[in-house]
This record gives C-alpha cells, sequence and structure tokens, in this order.
C-alpha cells in the first residue's frame, strides 16, 4: 500500500506542497462482482469504484484466488485515464493489483468498472471456492491534500461446475457493503432513525 502513496508523493512534491491524512469514514468504495461464464478459462472478475465525494487517483488491492486460478489478462475501462499503469504480481499476501498515475490524474466519472481481470478456472475441480480481496486502498488528491480510503475487505463464493461453467456466484452477506439511500435518492452513510430508509433496494423503518 505505501509503494504507491510514495510514488504519488515523489511525483507530486516539485509541483505542490502535499501532506496525506488518512481517513475511516467515507462514502467511497472499491469492490469486485464475479461474472458467470461458461468458458472457464476466461472468467471476468470486474474491479468497480463509486467516488462520490472526492475524485480518486489510485487504487490498489490482494486477491486470495484458489490454488490453481491463473490471471490471463487484465484489461481497464474508458474511466481510466491514458496514463493510469496497472502494476501487478504475486505476493506473500495475495495476488497484488494497483492502477496508478504518476501524473495524479483522477479516474473519470464517479462510479462504474476501472478494469477487469480475465481468470483460468478450469484447473479446479468441481466444488465450491472463495475468492477475497484484503488490503483495499484508494487515493484522493484534493485541494493540495492527498488522503487515503480503506475499504472492507470482500469475500465471493462460486461453484464451480464442469457441465455449465460456473453454476452459481453468491455474495457473503456478513462482507458486503450495505447502500443506504432515504426516499429522496440520497445516499446516506447510516440508517436514520424512525426515516424511512432504501437498504440494497429495499424499504426499511428503523
Amino acid at each position: 500500500m505505501k509503494k504507491i502513496l510514495t510514488s504519488l508523493l515523489l511525483a507530486s512534491i516539485v509541483a505542490i506542497p502535499l501532506h496525506a491524512i488518512e481517513t475511516e469514514s467515507h462514502n467511497n468504495r472499491l469492490y469486485f462482482t464475479i461474472t458467470e461464464c461458461n468458458d472457464l478459462s476466461l472468467v471476468p472478475i470486474t474491479l468497480y469504484l463509486e467516488n462520490p465525494s472526492i475524485d480518486i487517483t489510485a487504487i490498489e488491492m490482494y486477491f486470495t484466488l484458489p490454488e490453481g486460478v491463473n490471471i490471463t489478462s487484465i484489461e481497464s475501462t474508458t474511466r481510466c485515464a491514458t496514463n493510469h499503469e496497472i502494476t501487478t504480481g504475486d505476493t506473500p499476501n495475495g495476488y497484488f493489483i494497483s492502477i496508478a498515475s504518476e501524473n495524479i490524474e483522477k479516474f473519470d466519472d464517479t462510479e462504474g468498472a476501472v478494469c477487469t481481470l480475465f481468470c483460468d478456472f478450469s484447473p479446479l475441480a468441481d466444488g465450491d471456492y472463495t475468492i477475497s480481496t484484503s488490503g483495499v486502498f484508494a487515493v484522493g488528491v484534493a485541494d493540495e491534500i492527498i488522503t487515503c480510503y480503506t475499504t472492507a475487505n470482500q469475500e465471493e463464493q462460486f461453484t464451480k461446475n464442469s457441465v455449465s461453467g460456473i453454476e452459481s456466484i453468491s455474495l457473503n452477506a456478513s462482507n458486503s457493503s450495505l447502500e443506504i439511500y432515504n426516499i429522496q435518492g440520497i445516499r446516506l452513510k447510516e440508517p436514520q432513525k424512525g426515516q424511512i430508509n432504501i437498504i440494497n433496494g429495499k424499504k426499511v423503518i428503523l
């Protein structure tokens, strides 16, 4: 995690004086989804970034993949600036992926996919498996301040079936992030007591 922030600081220090802070309370999210696929040699795992409160310039995370799964290719989306670079590699903490810009350019828009990993699941025997992330990290720059955001770790379960490809994918609810809105459609950090809250698409009154 430190190497992205260090490189950003070194790239920026000549141009503007910056200092870094870390925050735990925010509504920026970085998460992944697995797409059902019958071609087990090209299963897409897509990274999504929601950054409504501040421009995000760099992201990184570690993947723990089932033994035998290989990442064959990675494609960035149009949300990445032309000088965003993808850095990957196997580490003791898991498969590392980083998308960063030395020129501190932000990701375009405030939601949507930023890249897709295409994985070869064909060596796996039939059965249930888990993909998880740790060290989920984002960097934002605004008003000459570098802010470091951390996002909750995530787990996704899937079942491999040799006949129909990936038969089912389900989210481990204990690690999922709640999406909370009021009836005006404004996103909330936490449910409001005595009010109608829309939590993950369902109306709830506390």
